[in-house]
C-alpha cells in the first residue's frame, strides 16, 4: 500500500518504559541531560523510582498509543487514507528524532506535528516543535512540516472536561473546584508567553459552562532548582482555602490529558496526603485519556492545519 500524502506526528513527554531500574534511570538521565546536562544524583533516582513503585508505573505509553490509533481511525472516517499517524516521545523511546527519520524513510513528504499539551509555551509545545525541526534539518530529504495551532478552547475539549466536572459534582454541594496545570519557570512571563493566559481562559470557560460559584486555579508538579516557578502552588491554595472555611475540594487537572505520574502521584498520593493532614476531602476528575471526543478533536485540529497548509 502506498504511503499517505501527509503524516501526523503525535508527541508526548515520555516515561520509563518499564519498572526496571535501568529503564527508570535512562529516562531520568535523558530529562536531566536535556535541561542541565548532568546525570541524576542517587537521591533523584531513588525519588523517581519510589514514585513509580507507589503508582505501579505510568500508563502513558499505552494511552498515547491508544490516542494515536484513535486519531488514525477518526481521520480515516473523515478522509480515507489521506493521513498516517505516528507516535513519538520527548524523553524516552520512540524518540522524536528517530520517528521523524522513520517518517522520511516511509516516503512521506508532508507532515503535521501535534504536541499533547493543551496550552502553548516556548518551554513546552514549542520545545517539541524545535526538536522536530532540528531532526528534519538533518535528513537527506527533509519533510515539509507544519505545527498544530492551539486547541484549549475547542468545543470538544471543553465538552469532555465539562462532562467530567458535572459527573464528579453530581449530588454534591459546597464543593470548591480547583483547576490545575503543570508549573513552568516563571521567566516565561517575561516573554508574553501564552501558557498562563490559555490556562486561565480554559478554566474560566469551564467554570461558566458548569455554573461554578466556588472555583480557582493552581499550579502543580513544580520542578527543582532555585529559579521561581509559576504559582500559586496547589498545596498553598488548599491550605489557604481550608483556613477560609472550605472543606470539600475537587481537582480538575485541565493542564494534563492522561493518567501519568503528575496525576497518579502528585495528585492522587501527595495532594491526598496533604488533604488528610489538613482534615479536608479531596477528589479529582477522570482524565480525557483516549476518549473518542478527544481523538475526534485532534482529527479536527489536524484537518484544519492541513487545509491551512494546502
Amino acid at each position: 500500500m502506498s504511503s499517505p500524502a501527509t503524516g501526523v506526528l503525535i508527541m508526548a513527554y515520555g516515561s520509563a518504559p518499564s519498572m526496571d531500574d535501568e529503564a527508570i534511570f535512562s529516562y531520568l538521565r535523558h530529562i536531566l541531560q536535556y535541561y542541565r546536562r548532568t546525570d541524576p544524583s542517587e537521591a533523584e533516582f531513588d525519588d523517581l523510582r519510589e514514585r513509580y513503585r507507589q503508582t505501579g508505573g505510568s500508563p502513558l505509553y499505552q494511552i498515547t498509543e491508544d490516542i494515536t490509533e484513535g486519531l488514525q481511525q477518526a481521520l480515516q472516517r473523515k478522509a480515507s487514507d489521506q493521513f498516517r499517524t505516528y507516535m513519538a516521545m520527548k524523553h524516552s523511546p520512540p524518540f522524536i528524532e528517530e520517528v521523524v527519520k522513520q517518517m522520511a524513510e516511509d516516503g512521506l513528504q508532508q507532515a503535521i506535528a501535534v504536541a499533547l499539551s493543551p496550552f502553548r509555551s516556548r518551554l513546552s509545545t514549542e520545545g517539541y516543535y524545535r526538536m522536530v525541526t532540528e531532526a528534519n534539518e538533518g535528513l537527506e530529504q527533509p519533510l515539509g512540516w507544519s505545527f498544530s495551532e492551539g486547541w484549549n478552547l475547542h468545543p470538544l475539549f471543553l465538552e469532555l472536561w465539562q462532562d467530567r466536572l458535572q459527573e464528579a459534582l453530581k449530588g454534591k454541594e459546597d464543593v470548591f473546584v480547583i483547576f490545575t496545570n503543570h508549573s513552568l519557570p516563571a521567566r516565561i512571563q517575561e516573554w508574553n508567553d501564552p501558557y498562563g493566559s490559555e490556562f486561565e481562559a480554559t478554566a474560566e470557560k469551564l467554570a461558566k459552562r458548569c455554573s461554578l460559584t466556588h472555583w480557582t486555579t493552581a499550579y502543580q508538579s513544580q520542578g527543582g532548582g532555585n529559579q521561581p516557578w509559576l504559582g500559586p502552588p496547589l498545596e498553598q491554595v488548599l491550605k489557604e482555602l481550608k483556613d477560609q472555611g472550605s472543606r470539600d475540594f475537587l481537582l480538575a487537572p485541565v493542564g494534563f490529558l492522561m493518567d501519568h505520574l503528575e496525576v497518579l502521584y502528585d495528585l492522587d498520593i501527595e495532594a491526598n496526603s496533604q488533604a488528610d493532614r489538613l482534615g479536608i476531602t479531596l477528589s479529582r476528575t477522570p482524565m480525557p485519556n483516549d476518549d473518542p471526543r478527544f481523538t475526534s478533536m485532534l482529527a479536527d485540529v489536524v484537518e484544519a492545519q492541513y487545509r491551512q497548509e494546502t
